[in-house]
């Protein structure tokens, strides 16, 4: 009965052990997962603040091209304009000739 009653507690000594080390085991692997879903969160913000500076100078880019093209838009306009009333002026002082 004492040998019975030994070998049960040999058994539940071993089988505790064994939990023990396959917990601690499995914790040191939650941890790397954790610290690995850590640093995985900090290179998608990055990427995140990346991409936002690169959307903002994009944005900025365009608005100076736009005032850039307005302005030319404006000079070409105004040079147009005055060609068409240089002509103009020229057809009216040839008369009904040209």
């Amino acid at each position: 009965m004492e040998h019975i009653l030994a070998f049960g507690l040999g058994i539940m000594l071993v089988t505790t052990i064994v939990l023990v080390y396959v917990v601690l085991k499995s914790s040191k692997k939650v941890d790397r997962l954790s610290s690995l879903e850590y640093e995985i969160e900090k290179v998608y913000h990055a990427q995140n603040e990346i991409v936002n500076n690169i959307y903002l100078a994009l944005e900025k880019n365009d608005r100076k091209i736009d005032s850039r093209v307005d302005k030319l838009d404006d000079v070409i306009s105004r040079e147009i304009e005055e060609a068409n009333r240089k002509i103009d002026f020229l057809r009216r002082s040839l008369g009904k000739e040209y």
